[in-house]
């Protein structure tokens, strides 16, 4: 059932270094671009009321217009993911090396 992510998974990690870490990249910026803005909707919504503009298209269409409006806590969570997976390959290079 799962031979297609089995598949791609190997696939991924087969990657010459230089080409693994440009799709991870590019990877990380999609999610920032798109699933951050969901999670961000949906906090809002669970601890705060109802966004404030609308609903969640319109959250995309502010923000959208923020990242290209040049503020920079848009793009800190745009750049978030990457950094998360950053910080994870570094504290397990850290942990190995103990």
């Amino acid at each position: 059932m799962f031979t297609w992510f089995v598949r791609a998974r190997d696939w991924y990690f087969a990657l010459p270094r230089l080409q693994f870490e440009a799709m991870t990249f590019g990877i990380a910026l999609a999610a920032g671009f798109l699933v951050m803005p969901v999670f961000i909707y949906l906090a809002g919504l669970i601890a705060l009321k109802p966004y404030q503009n609308g609903g969640m298209f319109s959250l995309y269409y502010d923000w959208f217009a923020g990242l290209f409006g040049g503020h920079s806590s848009y793009w800190i969570v745009v750049i978030g993911p990457f950094a998360f997976i950053t910080l994870a390959r570094l504290c397990r290079g850290i942990l190995r090396k103990l």
